[in-house]
């Protein structure tokens, strides 16, 4: 299923940057596979914000770890739906067409598995904060990872393999064909992400100072939602697009109460335990 443009690329004579058909082919599929990224990223944000609105939150609560309407696991999602689909050959596996549609399919929903696995365990090991939780979910591993949401992706490949893998190598080709016009708005998203990147870093770091405690891993999400708790107490709004600041600058004061609340639970969980224990043993 390679596109054909990326057949045709090789030996072509190239203006430009570089004479190399190689360099140039190269250059073609990095600025296509960025563009997928950047467009699987907004996809994701749109499907998150909406999803939680209407299924798991009943209300809007703005998604993801950056402050902008991006999110970058879906990003990574589309570009490598895309390369799978496009650069490896999956009808020379067999002889058989479905068999090879069904290896796609599979290989696919587990490299979006995987991709979930490793940014989740980055956040949580590296960073101490969860991003989402999954914990709840049977079978489950750390969280991070569960059958059922394995399962939506394998049906997100699914109907990317079926429907959508040939408009998308189409599109693609689109992109290779005028990566240079790209480049352009690509370089400046790019600059944004990075920029968005350093502020959610800097947020995450004051989440952690407020903390006090470094074995703990905080939810991203949770915090959210503590601070608009805590907002509500004041009577102040909550900025959607920046859920972690407001102008009564109370950050540090309302992760503190809550982890107190949060310490006061435990002692009273453990007390309890320490009775039955002792009730027990009587």
């Amino acid at each position: 299923m390679f596109p054909q443009s990326f057949h045709a690329y090789r030996g072509k004579r190239v203006d430009g940057l570089s004479h190399d058909p190689v360099v140039k082919l190269a250059m073609d599929i990095f600025v296509s596979l960025l563009t997928f990224f950047f467009i699987g990223g907004l996809f994701g944000f749109v499907l998150e914000l909406f999803f939680r609105r209407f299924v798991s939150q009943k209300r809007w609560v703005k998604p993801g770890f950056l402050a902008g309407p991006f999110i970058p696991l879906y990003g990574f999602g589309f570009a490598i739906l895309y390369a799978f689909d496009a650069f490896i050959p999956w009808q020379s596996i067999s002889g058989m067409e479905w068999l090879n549609l069904l290896i796609e399919i599979f290989v696919l929903g587990l490299a979006l598995t995987i991709i979930e696995l490793i940014a989740g365990l980055v956040f949580v090991k590296g960073m101490k904060v969860r991003l989402w939780d999954y914990s709840k979910q049977p079978g489950n591993f750390m969280g991070l990872i569960c059958p059922l949401f394995s399962f939506f992706w394998l049906v997100g490949a699914a109907l990317y393999v079926l429907l959508l893998g040939e408009p998308f190598i189409v599109v693609g080709t689109f992109f290779m064909d005028h990566w240079t016009v790209l480049s352009y708005p690509i370089g400046l998203a790019t600059g944004l992400l990075l920029c968005d990147f350093g502020y959610s870093m800097h947020v995450l770091s004051k989440l952690r100072a407020a903390i006090k405690d470094p074995r703990f891993v905080a939810s991203w999400e949770k915090a959210k939602l503590v601070l608009r708790d805590y907002y509500q107490k004041l009577k102040k709004k909550q900025s959607f697009l920046f859920p972690f600041m407001n102008k009564e600058n109370k950050f540090f004061e309302a992760i503190e109460e809550h982890m107190a609340e949060l310490k006061a639970k435990g002692h009273e969980a453990l007390a309890r335990l320490e009775g039955k224990r002792k009730e027990g043993g009587d």
